[in-house]
């Protein structure tokens, strides 16, 4: 009986299969057109290569995990948002296995072996999950729609093309629907085992039963319409603004799955000698790689709730500079002349590059995987190197790095001036396990020195063997990496990397996240290898090990501000954790935004040593910290530190709240 019901419909498909195979054909011409189209399009950007298929297994698990499982869309503060996208993307893929199931019986299986799969259990199984799934795809487009155009959250944006797409969308599910209940309408109300398709079943009442000869006027209507709204969807995708995400998210998840360089990896410039300018300012000096990311944005706006330049009222939306450049490269890749002035001052505005922190919440949060600061750098290249057009401040700070190798400006003398007092040994006198790194920072900010004989204080109490370079010691080179001054940044790493070779250097210990990144991460593109360790990690370690006992000596609440180039972009999470839950005598309590969801103290990206013209990113950090009452913020990162001591006295808190690097704590306990 299963086969006589269903024969109802086929006999419009049987009638009509060739005109229908024909339109198939047209669709997917249309599509392959319109993605061919594209991929010129794409290709204006310069060469990147890709080596998918050398970690094609993992970068498939991270699509499974990230674009099937939605593992990077349902996070705890995008639930509404994620459900809804969770419910389109399933219901979909629920539709297209069934779709695909049918086809292949009766157009496979059942002409050329006589052999039939859809009946008995399995029928009834199919038929309730796909009745199911085009139900809960509608739950999510409606979903969409309230979102969208009755809740209107201030990140969304709306386009025609959006709305366009949600009905579209929602057309072809009703009339699915429709379709089907005008198929049981045959028989209703029997056989009863067609319930099991539960919509088309409470839907069937609406239509006449079927003639004699098994045709049904409303079903033959109906069966066209679905097949036709379904095609021209399928050819549309890749002619729309919003459908063509479907298509480039999902490669751009599996470009940036899996990748053999650290998070937030900058690309080096290679060949200083030969190049006529430096970094970009026209779009097609972008790779192909960069701008596909350009198309793959599907404006969520989750880089944007999230950017700290963005909630301190500063020039910079990463959302909208990802699209502002998109705008740009759709018009000169469709035969639009580029502007002789380039796209900085015309399409990107100088300040709105200068308001980037490279914290890396945008790219880590983006659903899509899409690195933001990677663009805005080359643009500060440009500025900085190629036009030497960069704020005083950042002259200022160039100049202090070339003539006194500090951002200070201060003379090789007071780098040392902390050690007074205390047993350090030379490490380019003396040999020893471990280089400490010191820093610019806590080697001459007189805050942070206190942090660098902390330090100090507990590897010596735990018999550590370790050494400084003392007067020796120069910049990594982070600041001037970070706002575009890539030669002087080179120019000084290599000056390390010569330094720690002639003296065997191999490990290294740093309190600074900054530094710990560039001398681990950044360092290793210029052929360098060194074991490097933030000073959490090490206590952590001594204190695992029974070398250092620590008491607790922090009352009240505590809680704890991850550094983002140590959280965020080097995963060190526990450690500091672990560390501060030991010297506590109260309570510890986690700030609202936390981990890989912590919030930038405003320091990063050279942007402590620039002049704040808005509000202070550090405010609105503090501002978490106040919720929950803390009295002690305990952080691990020399900028920070600043910024958490200045924002605690700008918002009157100091009888009440105390900012301390977790060394500090930790030396205190000992």
């Amino acid at each position: 009986m299963q086969e006589v019901t269903r024969e109802i419909f086929w006999n419009v498909g049987h009638g009509a299969r060739w005109i229908t195979y024909a339109l198939m054909v047209v669709t997917f011409a249309i599509l392959i057109y319109g993605i061919k189209k594209r991929y010129a399009m794409w290709r204006i950007g310069k060469p990147a290569p890709i080596n998918f298929w050398a970690q094609a297994a993992q970068r498939i698990g991270v699509f499974i995990k990230n674009g099937v499982f939605h593992a990077s869309i349902l996070r705890p503060r995008e639930v509404f948002p994620g459900v809804m996208h969770l419910f389109i993307f399933w219901g979909f893929l629920i539709l297209a296995i069934g779709t695909a199931l049918v086809a292949l019986e009766d157009d496979f299986f059942k002409p050329l072996f006589g052999f039939t799969y859809l009946h008995g259990n399995f029928y009834l199984i199919f038929s309730f999950l796909t009745d199911l799934g085009g139900l809960v795809a509608v739950l999510g487009i409606l979903l969409a729609i309230i979102r969208r155009y009755i809740l209107k959250p201030e990140r969304i944006e709306s386009i025609g093309d959006d709305a366009v797409a949600l009905v579209w969308i929602l057309a072809i599910l009703v009339t699915g629907f429709l379709v089907e209940a005008a198929r049981i309408a045959g028989t209703f109300p029997e056989p009863t085992f067609e319930t099991a398709s539960f919509v088309g079943w409470t839907l069937a009442p609406l239509f006449p039963k079927a003639t004699a000869e098994g045709f049904s006027p409303a079903h033959w209507a109906l069966w066209w319409v679905h097949v036709l709204i379904s095609f021209g969807f399928i050819a549309y995708i890749a002619y729309s603004k919003r459908l063509l995400h479907i298509i480039t998210s999902t490669f751009n998840i599996l470009f940036h799955a899996v990748e053999d360089k650290p998070r937030g990896a900058l690309a080096p410039i290679e060949d200083f000698e030969n190049a006529e300018e430096f970094g970009i300012n026209q779009i097609d000096g972008f790779t192909w790689r960069q701008i596909f990311d350009l198309d793959a944005c599907t404006r969520c706006g989750r880089c944007q709730d999230r950017c700290p330049a963005y909630l301190s009222q500063k020039p910079l939306s990463p959302r909208t500079l990802i699209q502002d450049l998109k705008t740009e490269w759709e018009r000169v890749a469709l035969g639009g002349e580029k502007t002789e002035e380039g796209i900085i001052g015309t399409v990107i505005d100088e300040e709105t590059l200068w308001s980037c922190t490279a914290c890396l919440s945008c790219q880590v949060n983006c659903p899509v995987s899409i690195p933001t600061f990677d663009k805005t750098l080359e643009m500060r290249r440009y500025l900085s190197m190629t036009l030497s057009q960069v704020s005083p401040e950042v002259k200022n700070l160039y100049k202090n790095l070339q003539k006194n190798q500090n951002p200070y400006g201060m003379g090789k003398k007071g780098r040392t001036e902390w050690t007074e007092g205390l047993d350090i040994k030379n490490a380019a006198a003396e040999e020893v396990e471990y280089l400490y790194w010191v820093g610019c920072v806590a080697s001459l900010d007189d805050r942070n020195r206190k942090v660098a004989k902390s330090v100090a204080t507990i590897l010596n109490k735990a018999g550590v063997s370790f050494g400084t370079l003392g007067a020796d010691e120069i910049c990594c080179g982070d600041p001037l990496r970070r706002t575009g001054n890539e030669y002087q940044y080179q120019e000084n790493a290599q000056t390390n990397i010569e330094m720690f070779k002639e003296l065997g250097i191999k490990k290294i210990i740093t309190a600074c996240p900054h530094c710990y990144n560039t001398l681990k991460n950044d360092y290793a593109q210029l052929g360098a290898d060194y074991e490097v360790y933030h000073h959490t990690e090490i206590i952590s370690k001594l204190a695992r090990e029974g070398k250092i006992s620590v008491a607790g000596v922090l009352d009240g609440i505590t809680t704890y501000h991850d550094p983002c180039y140590l959280g965020r972009v080097n995963q060190i999470f526990d450690a500091p954790r672990d560390i501060v839950n030991s010297i506590k005598k109260g309570s510890f309590v986690e700030m609202g935004r936390s981990r890989d969801e912590g919030f930038c103290c405003g320091g990063g990206g050279g942007k402590i040593w620039m002049e704040e013209h808005h509000e202070k990113v550090c405010h609105l950090r503090m501002d978490d910290a106040i919720a929950i009452q803390a009295n002690t913020v305990i952080t691990a990162c020399p900028y920070c530190l600043i910024m958490m001591e200045d924002a605690i006295k700008d918002k009157e808190k100091s009888e009440t709240m105390k900012a301390m690097d977790i060394s500090e704590a930790v030396a205190k306990g000992l």
